[in-house]
């Protein structure tokens, strides 16, 4: 049930972004304001090369958005929500911030005149527009939508509205991915506080989500007995499902906060899931799932070659590194000793062979400038 909890909000993230750059294309066999053939062909060329360009080439996205926006308004009218859209799809792509601020305001205003200025149908609106902005790593800008959200859903729906949990979660997930360490712990822990008090599908899911973020939180900040306990908490939601992509994440965190505490053997029983559980083929080779850097602050930067610092390596069945040995082009014997301590501190997944774990040997990781 976890997992479907998980999807659901994972599913709807995703819908969104469909519905914010797609919603418009298809609704254009509605009947709209009078315009030209010419018009209409415009409107589809601009947007479908709006499109087909996002991914790969945004200054050509950018110039098709600027044309979809500025027929769209033409036919469908600047006060329709489609209009709305194609001025998020453009703003996305704008470069300069206060530009594109502008023109996602005009996109509020369309909304406000859709659903009337702060009522409670605007929640929604300013949500999407802050998730989407977010995808694209508008972090500044994303943040103050969802603070009007916010502000917006405290008021209709009250302090501990499930709503406003889930806002307040958006919030702080922005803070961590901006280095604001007390905002995001503030946000996170008034998000997992609201969420507690409710168990529909999507606040369960979300509450999930406020554990990772938290333990997350306790990662970056380098708390790491901290870390474990809202990261059990998580995975106890999550074990159900082992090869969800969401429960190897919460695995790969435990394994980061018990290594980090000197508690390897508690990191063992994650290692194991994880390679059972994501099985590797017979000569595809193993990735750490904890590293640890380079020491190399007595070292000077011309006594190496990046390429050359290779090590290999055989991996045990509980993915311990054993038998470490400097190759390549190393003869700074200070240099190897890093290496060979760094290395040993890796931990991985290990094979699995017949549904029992194995060693593997042959295993090679290069440390890179």
């Amino acid at each position: 049930m976890v997992l479907a909890f998980v999807l659901v909000l994972l599913e709807a993230q995703l819908f969104t972004k469909r519905l914010l750059t797609h919603l418009v294309f298809l609704f254009l066999p509605i009947q709209v304001f009078a315009q030209s053939t010419v018009e209409l062909e415009d409107f589809n060329s601009a947007y479908l090369e709006y499109g087909n360009t996002r991914n790969s080439n945004p200054e050509i996205a950018r110039e098709a958005a600027r044309r979809a926006y500025s027929i769209g308004r033409r036919i469908f009218g600047e006060t329709n929500e489609r209009t709305a859209m194609l001025a998020v799809n453009y703003a996305i792509l704008l470069q300069d911030e206060a530009e594109s601020q502008e023109v996602l305001d005009e996109a509020v205003t369309i909304y406000q005149e859709i659903f009337g200025f702060r009522n409670e149908a605007m929640i929604d609106p300013l949500s999407n527009l802050g998730q989407m902005l977010a995808d694209f790593d508008r972090i500044h800008l994303a943040t103050q939508y969802y603070v009007r959200s916010l502000q917006l859903g405290k008021a209709h729906l009250g302090e501990n509205a499930s709503k406003v949990g889930t806002i307040s979660l958006e919030l702080g997930a922005l803070a961590l991915r901006a280095g604001q360490f007390d905002t995001a712990y503030s946000r996170i822990t008034d998000a997992r506080k609201i969420l507690r008090s409710y168990f529909d599908a999507g606040s369960r899911s979300n509450l999930v989500r406020a554990n990772l973020i938290l333990g997350d939180y306790f990662l970056k900040t380098k708390q790491y007995e901290q870390a474990v306990e809202p990261l059990l908490i998580a995975l106890k939601s999550l074990t159900l499902y082992p090869n969800a992509d969401i429960t190897l994440q919460n695995r790969v965190a435990l394994i980061e906060a018990y290594e980090n505490l000197g508690m390897s053997e508690e990191s063992t029983e994650h290692c194991l899931s994880i390679g059972s559980n994501r099985r590797v083929r017979e000569n595809e080779r193993l990735r750490p799932l904890y590293t640890v850097a380079l020491d190399i602050t007595e070292l000077a930067e011309t006594s190496y070659k990046g390429d050359d610092l290779r090590v290999a390596f055989t991996v045990d069945r509980e993915g311990f590194v054993r038998d470490p040995v400097v190759i390549g082009n190393v003869d700074n014997e200070i240099l190897k000793t890093h290496l060979l301590h760094a290395v040993r501190k890796f931990r991985f997944a290990p094979r699995f062979v017949d549904g029992d774990a194995v060693t593997t040997q042959n295993q090679e990781y290069v440390f890179r400038n």
